[in-house]
């Protein structure tokens, strides 16, 4: 079947025509992850038997005209660090490798309620700290235009089983990019939510303070589809926020007039590649040209590097808490270079610890503030295009990802292009806390706009 629709939304609308089965495109998937995977390494974890009885099910649903929702049916993919009931969870790391869980983490049971069916568990960079997912554990994860080169990272399985067509979408999550490096690298759109819409109980944490579920899809229709259905109120999840979505700004308009852009003439601290520079001038050319007014935005006294390191030693930190005992009790189950990350941050002192959290609290009120007088705001989503492996992979990879989760803010990207390498560019668009919607209003007119392949 290769003419299988691409995306979830075009998949949803196949089902329910009756154009195909929810077993067929199941199957489909299957075949393509048996022929593709050992390549890839996108999947670690691959439950057939149970998608397939999930897919049965599905088609019966929609057969008598009773579907769960839009997504029933659909296969789809999560991350490692995202438990799925009798599925592995081992966060990328070998000594969390035979950990069963035995309920679903919130955000797979609102999918499940939904009808999704699971096909498994994507590979990621070890404990989600790290931006190429060339995991020692459980292998490199390619990107699947290119080999050699990274899915990108944490989420580099999710990036790579959506660009290569092993899913409808998937789940991965975003603690400083880690949904949208991976998009931008494998040419697919992303979107991290506003922090607390979407659950994290029962993912494996790296930073409880900058940790959010995220999706990767073909289209932003998938993305808005997938957010739809999951965005439920946990009321056990402390961190959880119940508001509605905005509707400040009209869905599926064609013309972008009257919405004010930010956008930004120079970014201090870290290094754009050409390409990727040139891709976001041209998107702002766009969104210009389809009516939108650019608002050019100073962020004194604000380097990015220092935002990254910021964010990174805060992260440190917080997965020390979470993983110092293990690796005490076996240090063999984890990596020399996540242990060394994870030593550094457990060696912190309280007060460098309350300056780190004090200073990020400082960015976010600078960044609140130049936010003030835009509607949303226009950047590259990664400073460069996707890269060959290498023991030294740039270190400003999550440079311009950061903002959007010190914001707390949502933040989408779609593909703009292709470098000189003939590897994808990516824009995002971060907005206001609770306007997903306009986020992914304004990424879906972009999406009309942007470069053909």
């Amino acid at each position: 079947m290769s003419n299988l629709p691409v995306g979830a939304a075009a998949l949803s609308r196949a089902l329910r025509s009756g154009e195909l089965s929810s077993v067929d495109a199941t199957r489909e998937y299957l075949a393509r992850i048996e022929r593709d995977n050992p390549r890839l390494k996108a999947f670690v974890h691959v439950d057939a038997e149970a998608a397939l009885a999930q897919a049965r099910e599905a088609d019966g649903r929609i057969r008598t005209g009773v579907p769960l929702s839009a997504l029933d049916g659909v296969p789809i993919a999560a991350k490692d660090n995202i438990d799925i009931a009798r599925m592995p969870a081992a966060g990328g790391i070998q000594h969390y490798r035979n950990v069963i869980p035995k309920e679903d983490a919130f955000v797979i049971a609102s999918l499940r309620d939904a009808g999704a069916v699971f096909l498994g568990k994507l590979n990621m960079h070890e404990g989600a700290l790290g931006g190429t997912t060339d995991n020692p554990w459980f292998g490199r994860c390619e990107n699947p235009l290119r080999a050699g080169y990274t899915a990108g990272g944490s989420s580099g399985g999710s990036g790579a089983a959506v660009a290569a067509g092993l899913c409808a979408a998937a789940l991965g999550t975003d603690t400083l990019g880690s949904v949208r490096i991976p998009a931008a690298y494998c040419g697919v759109a992303g979107i991290k939510p506003t922090y607390g819409l979407l659950s994290t109980r029962g993912v494996m944490p790296i930073s409880w303070t900058l940790d959010h579920v995220g999706y990767l899809a073909s289209t932003i229709d998938d993305l808005r589809l997938m957010m739809r259905v999951s965005t439920q109120f946990d009321r056990d999840w402390p961190l959880a926020r119940e508001a509605p979505y905005s509707t400040s700004w009209i869905r599926n308009r064609d013309s972008m007039g009257g919405l004010r852009v930010g956008v930004l003439q120079e970014f201090p601290g870290t290094v754009i590649e050409p390409d990727v520079r040139k891709a976001y001038e041209d998107a702002m050319r766009a969104v210009q040209d389809a009516g939108a007014t650019l608002m050019p935005l100073s962020l004194r006294d604000f380097a990015f590097d220092k935002m990254r390191r910021d964010c990174l030693l805060l992260i440190e930190m917080e997965g020390a808490a979470v993983h110092s005992e293990a690796i005490a009790a076996d240090p063999s189950g984890f990596s020399a270079e996540f242990r060394s990350m994870i030593a550094y941050g457990a060696k912190q002192t309280a007060a460098r610890a309350v300056q780190s959290y004090q200073r990020l609290r400082q960015l976010r009120a600078m960044l609140d503030e130049a936010m003030r007088g835009v509607d949303v705001l226009l950047l590259p989503t990664a400073a460069q295009t996707a890269f060959p492996f290498s023991p030294t992979p740039p270190v400003n990879q999550a440079d311009l990802c950061g903002i959007a989760n010190i914001l707390e803010a949502p933040a989408g990207c779609i593909p703009w292009g292709t470098g000189q390498s003939g590897m994808p560019t990516s824009v995002q668009i971060v907005g206001r806390r609770f306007e997903d919607d306009q986020v992914l209003d304004v990424l879906r007119c972009m999406e009309r706009l942007a470069p053909r392949k």
